[in-house]
């Protein structure tokens, strides 16, 4: 991500809920939760500096190719709306994939062995995911003329939303209920990483909590203190093992 006001106020808001997991914890954190947190920002690392540039190069290409469904009929407003729009159903799509297909799920399995969450879970991702995701958005891209700047938009607000609803924020009820109608939260995200499979398979939404509501995927269970946390049948393990996961073959 390159526009520096785009940088800063994600910046921002990752230190504000930062803050907030420490002024309102909803879960006491496990022992030695710096390990964890260690490995988590390690992946983060790689897929923080894969991403921006892997969606950089997906949206040149794109930039160049005449788009299938042109939108400029819409002003420049309408067309960043919809392409928006696009991508996060195009996420939520692609979130449900990495979950039913087994070679997908290699690849997002180790974001789900953590086994706490708090905003450090948001950025856990293997790096073989964060390439074939930004692969894929070729195809949004293509068909909907969406440039570089729209992708790293996208994914910065993916990014915010991501750190909020796996954050380990205590948040009053009804606010949380009000704002679950609209975005994805924490109490519909942890869900998702419940230590059961059948509710780890749901919930995939990433900002527009509708998507759920709309393709049956939703979960109307809500977050308890205390619920186990990771893959079920499995532990986390150590960075260099989550980095090999993929491709460790399992009978």
């Amino acid at each position: 991500m390159t526009d520096p006001w785009l940088v800063s106020a994600l910046a921002l808001w990752i230190a504000l809920v930062l803050t907030l997991e420490r002024l309102a914890v909803a879960q006491m954190p496990p022992a030695e939760n710096w390990r964890r947190i260690l490995r988590n920002l390690g992946l983060g690392m790689i897929a923080l500096t894969a991403a921006p540039l892997l969606l950089t190069l997906t949206g040149r290409f794109a930039s160049g190719m005449e788009p299938l469904v042109p939108l400029t009929a819409l002003g420049a407003l309408g067309a960043l709306l919809v392409q928006l729009l696009v991508l996060d159903i195009w996420t939520y799509g692609m979130h449900r994939a990495y979950h039913e297909i087994p070679f997908l799920w290699r690849f997002h399995a180790p974001h789900h062995l953590d086994d706490h969450l708090d905003a450090s879970s948001a950025f856990r991702f293997h790096l073989g995911e964060i390439l074939i995701s930004a692969a894929m958005r070729l195809i949004p891209a293509l068909i909907f003329g969406i440039d570089a700047a729209t992708l790293l938009l996208f994914e910065a607000l993916l990014m915010a939303n991501a750190v909020f609803h796996h954050s380990n924020i205590a948040l009053p009820r009804r606010f949380e209920r009000l704002l679950s109608w609209f975005i994805v939260t924490p109490s519909i995200h942890w869900i998702h990483h419940h230590k059961i499979r059948a509710d780890t398979d749901s919930n995939y939404t990433a900002i527009l909590s509708i998507w759920d509501r709309l393709f049956g995927s939703a979960n109307p269970k809500a977050r308890v203190i205390g619920m186990p946390i990771g893959v079920e049948g499995q532990r986390d393990q150590s960075f260099l093992r989550l980095l090999a996961y993929p491709f460790v073959r399992r009978d």
